[in-house]
This record gives C-alpha cells, structure tokens and sequence, in this order.
C-alpha cells in the first residue's frame, strides 16, 4: 500500500514515516515546510509533497498524482497561542482534517488515521481513576474537552465517526497519551506533558530544574517510538472497527520516578520535584486493550528504556547540530 503522512515533518510524524519505511512500505511525506525539515532531512528516497491542509483543491491534485492507499493524519497546529486563538485552531485542525477526509473521500482511500488527545478526557479526580488508585481509563469514557485544542479533537473524532457511516472511510482516532521525545527541541511550543518534557531537557543539558509541586502525579506517559507504533500499527491493521483507541503504556508514572531515573542516567543532574499533584484534569493511566486486541499494537519501551533512548538521542541531536 502507498501511505501518505500528513505532518510528517512534526515529533511523531517524523517517527511514524521512518518506522514505515523500516516496515517496506510505499510513504510519502507530505508537511507545510518547504521541504522535509530538520528531523527527516536526509533521509533517502523519501518523497516529499508540500502540502497546506486548508487548501482543499490543492490536497485533490497532490492525492490525484500520490494515489494513496491509506493515510496518516497528523498534521495540526498545537501551542497555547492556539488555544488563546480559536479560529486558526478551528481552520487547521477540524477544517483541515475535514479537508483531508473529503480528500480521502473523493480519491478512494481506504483509510484515514488521525491523531486525538488523552487531554479531551475528563477530571478524575475523587473517581477510582485519579490518585492515588489510577484505575484504567477506557475510550468509553464521556469526554469533557474544555481547551479549543481538545474540542477540535473531539470534532473530528465525530467527523470521522460520520464519515465512516456516510461513505465507508474506514478510521482509526488515536488518544496519545503524554509523549516525551527529543524531537520537541526542534519546537518552540510547550505542549503535553510539558512538567516531563522539561526535566529531560535540563537533566541532558546540564541545567537544574526545580519543579515545587507534582512529584506524586501519575500518569501515562509514553516514549514518542510507542507513539508512532500505535500509528503504524492502525494504519497497517486488517481492520478498526471500533474507530478510537488510546495509545499509551497501560502504566501510571510519575514525575518522581522520571526524576530519579535521569538522575541515575545522568550523573550529576539537579534535578528537584516536590510531593503532591499537577493542575491538569486528564492525568490518568489509559486501558489499552482495544489497540492491543484490535490494531495488534504493543508498546515496546518501559520508562527507564524510553528515558534512555531519549538522552541517547539528544545527544545525538547535539553532536550533529
């Protein structure tokens, strides 16, 4: 099959195009740089189509040429700005998705594949879900989004849930949980799991981070290679019938535990978290069953392996920079 991957030359896309390419399919990567960027530069024999998601004719003639099979959706504007903007988020995310799958649509693709939020979920706190018991949560939860991010996610979950009913488009909505990679510093924007993110960088970099409240907040996060996996694996599944899967680690870990690891990881870090818990509604450990059973999806890093791949790869990023 030819999958097309929009946003390619974003965190995740970036890992989901060289997974399939490792896995012997046909990709093109398509993104609105001029060329493929920082992260896929380089890489040979990619193809690259620039592409505007807001463009909807232009999105026609780029599939009339690229005749995908199956295309991966991840392209979107993230950053508080947008949140504090509403209309460029409502325009590149839910039109710009809309836009894609009447592209789909209209050019016979078999499936679109696009990037949700664990943020749409909702506060769990006092519930069997939050702290300190962090029970699973399902993709059968009533969501609550409250930012125009997590709205817009939400939107085109139902979009795609409609589009399956009204024309046959196979879809697969997958709620990341909070991912850390270190391909976010090539991004100026902090997005989610912004607290993990952050003690990373400053262990690797040498810097002391101090962080007064959050040590005993669990939460699942996954290593962005996970992240890309669960792409993979629903773009390549046989089927997807139930249309929205969680993609995390099924685990709850907390920013005291990312702490100690990069401490050991790399000796001499300063970093510093207090007890007690972060503000965000949607922290939570997310049952991954469906993805498991439906899409064939398994995460493959623990914690301490993700950690360690990350710091192996920043300082990668810093020896070639």
């Amino acid at each position: 099959m030819r999958v097309l991957v929009s946003g390619a030359s974003g965190v995740v896309g970036s890992h989901v195009v060289k997974q399939l390419l490792a896995a012997g399919q046909d990709v093109v990567a398509a993104d609105i740089l001029p060329d493929a960027g920082p992260i896929l530069g380089g890489t040979p024999n990619l193809p690259y189509q620039r592409l505007d998601v807001r463009d909807l004719a232009q999105m026609l003639e780029a599939f009339g040429r690229i005749k995908p099979t199956r295309v991966m959706h991840l392209a979107a504007l993230v950053g508080e700005w947008y949140n504090q903007h509403p209309l460029a988020n409502e325009q590149t995310n839910v039109g710009g998705t809309i836009n894609m799958m009447e592209a789909c649509r209209l050019s016979g693709v078999q499936r679109i594949v696009l990037a949700s939020t664990w943020s749409l979920y909702p506060s769990f706190k006092g519930t069997r879900h939050g702290h300190p018991h962090y029970e699973p949560v399902p993709e059968t939860t009533p969501p609550d989004p409250v930012r125009p991010y997590e709205i817009g996610k939400y939107t085109c979950e139902r979009y795609a849930a409609w589009f399956r009913e009204l024309h046959g488009l196979e879809f697969a909505a997958l709620r990341f949980g909070g991912y850390y990679a270190a391909e976010r510093r090539f991004h100026r924007e902090p997005r989610g799991a912004g607290a993990v993110n952050d003690i990373l960088a400053a262990a690797v970099a040498g810097r002391p981070y101090r962080l007064d409240v959050g040590g005993d907040q669990g939460m699942d996060l996954i290593y962005v290679s996970d992240c890309a996996r669960g792409c993979v694996a629903a773009v390549l599944a046989s089927s997807t019938p139930s249309g929205v899967y969680n993609i995390g680690t099924g685990d709850a870990s907390t920013l005291r535990q990312v702490a100690a690891i990069m401490r050991d990881l790399v000796p001499g870090s300063d970093i510093t978290v207090g007890p007690g818990l972060l503000p965000a509604k949607h922290l939570c450990r997310m049952d991954i069953t469906r993805a498991r059973t439906e899409l064939g999806y398994a995460p493959r890093y623990s914690l301490r392996d993700g950690l360690a791949d990350f710091v192996e790869q920043m300082r990668a990023y810093d020896h070639s920079a």
